[in-house]
């Protein structure tokens, strides 16, 4: 009796195990080389030379979204915490990355490097940019093209898609930033340096600094042409 016994509990296992692959494949599975691919890229964008030290075959929980990259110690990606916010659920895992200044030390010398924006905590999209959200970071010049310079020309702009700590900012990860938008009151200004008039008029366009638009008097009513100079700040081609 006791050897049928074991005999069923036998087979109950290995029916078990002989499903256990088309179960995980119903429900998805996320190997190593799937999170290295999505690494490579994020590295990539950020202007770091590593990989994750990790089997291709390794099996991971699934994530129906892109994943979530960031040191787990601040600075050193070394080692990184990859996160999955969808189901809940993240590892830590060893790159190939160099210590913190090392690979820099090591490549180049100080007059190729640039200052560019970098955030300094994950973002979700839509949400707006603070100066608290941001710092200037030393990268390789090649490394840099298309970064934005100044902290101050992000601020208070909108990121159009998550963005990992890290990250080197982008013209494409924030929203397009106008200086005057339509309707705004804007302050016209006329004159030079030593001696300038101002008043107001109502921006009919919207428009970047040096963008021509249409501005009307706010007094006068009257409608002329300006050049966008500064926020909120045009300067008219024609008399008002």
């Amino acid at each position: 009796m006791r050897f049928l016994h074991l005999i069923n509990k036998y087979l109950m296992i290995t029916a078990v195990l002989s499903s256990l692959p088309s179960l995980l494949q119903a429900e998805g599975i996320l190997y190593g080389k799937d999170i290295k691919d999505q690494a490579s890229r994020f590295f990539k964008e950020i202007g770091i030379t590593g990989e994750i030290l990790t089997s291709d075959k390794r099996a991971f929980f699934n994530c129906t979204e892109d994943l979530e990259f960031s040191p787990h110690i601040q600075n050193d990606w070394r080692t990184l915490r990859v996160k999955c916010t969808s189901q809940n659920w993240q590892s830590i895992l060893r790159t190939s990355a160099l210590a913190p200044n090392e690979e820099l030390d090591k490549k180049y010398d100080m007059q190729s490097l640039s200052k560019v924006v970098s955030v300094v905590s994950n973002m979700s999209k839509g949400q707006v940019i603070g100066e608290e959200d941001l710092a200037l970071v030393a990268m390789p010049n090649q490394n840099v093209f298309a970064g934005f310079r100044k902290i101050e020309d992000l601020i208070g702009r909108k990121v159009t898609s998550n963005i990992a700590k890290g990250t080197i900012l982008k013209a494409r990860h924030v929203q397009f930033r106008m200086n005057v938008n339509k309707s705004d009151t804007v302050v016209v200004i006329l004159g030079n340096r030593k001696l300038s008039i101002t008043t107001y008029g109502i921006a009919l366009a919207s428009g970047q600094k040096g963008d021509l638009i249409t501005v009307e008097n706010i007094k006068s009513k009257k409608t002329f042409k300006a050049i966008v100079i500064d926020e909120k700040k045009v300067t008219p081609l024609t008399n008002m």
